[in-house]
């Protein structure tokens, strides 16, 4: 009986190992996740999945990996889960290999791939080493490169797009036209240039009162009050042939180099031209219970200099509550910060769309009269709320057939400038533009603020232009707001705060000690009774 019972266990164990055994080869054929998160950030989107009917020869990806930074880092395990995943999933069309460099880098270094320096700690000391963790994308005769990738965070979209732009052998074109005489690119539109540029577009300077070449996609108008009509025209004729814009404009300008000075931008120019679209951006400022604190140099009264921090209402941080989350473009919303903002309002013409896309809270207010913008002003600042509280528009998206702003024959004329021609299409081909009434929420200040999703909303809505909303869905879902900011309210905030400080400071410990002392009582109580019990029993 007892031998019988051990050779029944002998082959059950046997059978139990078999089993664990043929589960691990099953699993390197097979596997599958469950996705808890709220977005799905970590589950193939469709477009991903169904990259094989856009691909008419297989492409080939190659992860090119250090293998000591792979033992010392998550991220690139990470990485070729994904592209194994990716691989799986498109049937046969992708195919992925991953190589470490360190053996041969002949080949990384043919793809122009780069070594990057790490900091690494061996025997207890630290030294740089030289690791290569990048992607190239390889399809027929054409390659392209994804360098320094270390995180799955934004890997899907870009693989996406390059994928699908070395199949097509180019890239779509974002023309950068600064409307503001203060500015220029380089000095305050890197942080919108880089992020175009990562997302795989080719960022191009356009000049004012220059026709926009045809191989331009997309224009971001950056700024108006150094455009007139005759600088707008040449805007307009590129959206009646079917061009795409963006437009970042003000109703009033401020001036940092003057104190904050405020003034109303003069009636016409490109706010005319706007108005044609359906569009209207009043010169008048939005402030809002919504906003951020700005850090101000400010000058004591003995003359010494000092930072000083000022909840600052006219720098409105957008609520995420506010935003229409059936368009691509703020479906995923991770955050808009907008500095100096205008109230806009819609005027539907036939044939064209609207989408309100993000409106303030309904405790915004206007200056309208006295602009006052500086950190000293703070108590001019609600001059004008009691009688204008209410909720404003700040950013729109229009599609459709768009009338032109000069269908009435009334080109504009510049003295020494070319005249510009007469015969102009009085409705556009099918386009699409979004328009945000801030001027400068996209320059350089984004990085002061640590409003990075700025530039990140810029680059959903190229990709919406461009009509690509499958892209605009696997960015949204790697994007989030992590800012402390969801209580806006001054008496609200500060009343979470000090319930915050009692339950943390003081319920909570002292509920701790309660216990201990309640416990403690219970024992005492029970070795008392129980002595007396042994003393009646004796």
């Amino acid at each position: 009986m007892i031998q019988r019972m051990r050779k029944q266990e002998r082959i059950l164990g046997s059978l139990s190992i078999l089993g664990l055994i043929l589960a691990a080869l099953v699993s390197t054929l097979y596997h599958t996740s469950i996705d808890m998160t709220k977005n799905k950030a970590f589950t193939l989107s469709v477009a991903a999945k169904n990259l094989h009917d856009e691909i008419p020869e297989s492409v080939r990806i190659s992860y090119f990996v250090s293998r000591s930074l792979a033992d010392r880092h998550p991220g690139p395990a990470a990485i070729e889960d994904f592209l194994m995943e990716l691989e799986s999933a498109n049937k046969g069309k992708i195919r992925v290999r991953t190589l470490d460099p360190a053996k041969d880098d002949t080949e990384a270094k043919q793809f122009g791939l780069a070594p990057q320096q790490m900091q690494v700690v061996e025997r207890s000391e630290q030294r740089v080493a030289l690791v290569y963790t990048g992607i190239v994308v390889e399809y027929l005769d054409r390659f392209e490169t994804i360098p320094a990738i270390l995180s799955t965070e934004t890997l899907e979209y870009e693989i996406v797009k390059t994928v699908r732009r070395v199949i097509s052998g180019r890239s779509f074109v974002a023309g950068l036209l600064v409307g503001d005489g203060d500015k220029t690119i380089a000095d305050d539109y890197q942080s919108l240039s880089g992020s175009l540029l990562r997302a795989g577009y080719e960022p191009r300077e356009i000049r004012p009162a220059e026709a926009i070449d045809d191989d331009v996609d997309l224009v971001f108008v950056l700024g108006n009050d150094s455009l007139d009509r005759y600088d707008a025209s040449f805007i307009d004729a590129f959206l009646m042939r079917g061009g795409k814009a963006f437009f970042a404009l003000k109703g009033v300008t401020v001036d940092p180099e003057r104190g904050l000075a405020a003034s109303a931008v003069p009636a016409g120019g490109l706010l005319s031209i706007l108005s044609a679209y359906g569009i209207e951006i009043q010169s008048k400022l939005v402030l809002d219970q919504s906003n951020l604190t700005v850090p101000f140099q400010t000058q004591s009264p003995t003359g010494s200099r000092q930072i000083q921090y000022v909840r600052y209402p006219h720098w409105v941080a957008v609520d995420y509550r506010f935003v229409d989350t059936s368009s691509p473009m703020t479906a995923g919303f991770a955050g808009l910060d907008l500095y100096w903002p205008s109230p806009m309002s819609i005027r539907p013409l036939s044939g064209v769309t609207y989408t309100e896309l993000a409106k303030t809270t309904p405790k915004a207010w206007l200056q309208s009269r006295q602009f006052a913008t500086g950190p000293d002003e703070q108590a001019l600042y609600g001059l004008e709320k009691e009688e204008s509280t209410g909720q404003y528009l700040l950013a729109v998206s229009a599609s459709g057939s768009l009338p032109s702003a000069f269908s009435a024959g009334d080109i504009p004329y510049r003295e020494g400038a070319a005249s510009l021609p007469m015969a102009r299409a009085k409705v556009s081909e099918p386009t699409r533009i979004v328009v945000v009434s801030s001027a400068d929420f996209l320059t350089d200040l984004m990085t002061m603020s640590d409003s990075g999703f700025n530039a990140l909303f810029a680059v959903s809505a190229a990709d919406w232009l461009c009509s690509r909303d499958d892209l605009i869905a696997i960015r949204s879902r790697a994007l989030v707001d992590t800012r402390l900011n969801r209580i806006q309210d001054e008496g609200q905030k500060a009343f979470m705060i000090g319930l915050t400080y009692i339950v943390t400071l003081g319920l909570i410990p002292f509920g701790i000690i309660a216990f201990g002392l309640l416990r403690a009582s219970r024992r005492n109580r029970a070795e008392r009774e129980s002595r007396c019990r042994r003393g009646v029993e004796s």
